[in-house]
C-alpha cells in the first residue's frame, strides 16, 4: 500500500481576544489516523476543524466544532480512516479555536451579580446596554470611576486571561488593542470580562480561582477609552464571536436585583 499523507496545520485566530493554548495533533492508527487536541487553559475551549480529505474519510463528519475539556490532553477529536487501502491518500486540515463552549446555549439568567466596587460606594452607569457610543449590539456596562478604584468580582470564577501591561488609551476604536483586562470563566458556562484596568493593576493571574466580592484588580483609562471608567460584559463565547448577556445585579442592600440602567447611579450596601 502506498499512501501519502500531507498535513497543513493553520492555527486561525478569529477569537476577541489572544489564541487560547490548545494543540491540535495526529498519530497514526491502524487504518489511518487518530487526530487529538491537549487544551492547556483554565476552561473548555471550542475547536472547529475543516478537513480536506482524498480516500480518507472521518469518523465524525467535516467542519464540527469539538469542546476540549479544561486542563486535559490526548482528547480524541476524530478518526481518519483510508478508504481504499490500494489508493493513495492524503489529508490537511485548518483549525478554528477560542475559549469556551460553542455549543453551549442554556446558562443561569437569573444569577444574581454583585456590583464590581466595594461596600458603601456608588457610581454611575456612563454608557448601558446598547448604547449609542461604542456598545451598538452588545450587552455591556460602563461604570463612571476614577483611576485607581477598586474592582471587585461579581461572581466566582477561575481566571483564565489577564492583560496588564498596556498604558496607551484613545477615543478611537483603533486602540482596542491596548486594553487591559481579565476575563473571568463562571461554573454555568459564561465569561466576565473587566477591562481597562490600569497599567499593572491586576490584582490575580491566570488560574486563580476566584470568590464573589473579591478585590480583583484597580480601574484605569487604557485602550478604547474617553476617560476613567470600567467595562463589563457578560457573555457566552462562539467560536467567532460573542453572546453577550443581559445580567441582573444586586443593588442598595443587596435585597433586590435588577437591570442597571444608562445615566442612574447605584450603591452597594452589602
Amino acid at each position: 500500500m502506498k499512501t501519502l499523507t500531507t498535513l497543513i496545520l493553520l492555527m486561525l485566530s478569529i477569537s476577541v481576544f489572544a489564541q487560547p493554548n490548545v494543540k491540535v495533533y495526529f498519530e497514526q492508527s491502524n487504518n489511518g489516523y487518530k487526530i487529538l487536541a491537549d487544551n492547556e487553559e483554565y476552561c473548555p475551549v471550542s475547536v472547529e476543524i475543516n478537513f480536506n480529505l482524498t480516500n480518507i474519510k472521518s469518523s465524525k463528519g467535516n467542519n464540527i466544532v469539538f469542546v476540549i475539556p479544561a486542563r486535559s490532553k490526548k482528547n480524541r477529536i476524530t478518526n481518519l480512516e483510508i478508504t481504499k487501502i490500494n489508493k493513495d491518500s492524503n489529508f490537511d486540515y485548518t483549525t478554528k479555536t477560542n475559549y469556551g463552549n460553542h455549543n453551549k446555549t442554556d446558562y443561569e439568567n437569573n444569577f444574581e451579580y454583585y456590583l464590581p466596587f466595594k461596600k458603601e460606594e456608588s457610581y454611575t452607569i456612563y454608557q448601558g446596554y446598547n448604547g449609542s457610543f461604542s456598545h451598538q449590539n452588545e450587552n455591556a456596562l460602563d461604570f463612571t470611576m476614577p483611576i485607581g478604584t477598586e474592582i471587585y468580582s461579581i461572581r466566582d470564577g477561575i481566571v483564565v486571561k489577564v492583560v496588564q501591561n498596556n498604558n496607551k488609551a484613545c477615543a478611537q476604536k483603533e486602540c482596542m488593542k491596548y486594553n487591559n483586562y481579565i476575563i473571568i470563566y463562571h461554573s454555568d458556562g459564561t465569561f466576565a470580562e473587566y477591562t481597562h484596568i490600569k497599567k499593572n493593576g491586576s490584582k490575580v493571574k491566570k488560574g486563580d480561582k476566584i470568590k464573589i466580592g473579591e478585590l480583583i484588580a484597580y480601574s484605569g483609562n487604557v485602550g478604547w477609552s474617553t476617560g476613567p471608567h470600567l467595562h463589563l460584559v457578560v457573555f457566552l463565547q462562539k467560536i467567532e464571536n460573542r453572546k453577550t448577556l443581559e445580567t441582573k445585579f444586586l443593588t442598595g442592600k443587596g435585597e433586590k436585583a435588577e437591570f442597571l440602567i444608562e445615566k442612574n447611579e447605584y450603591k452597594r450596601d452589602y
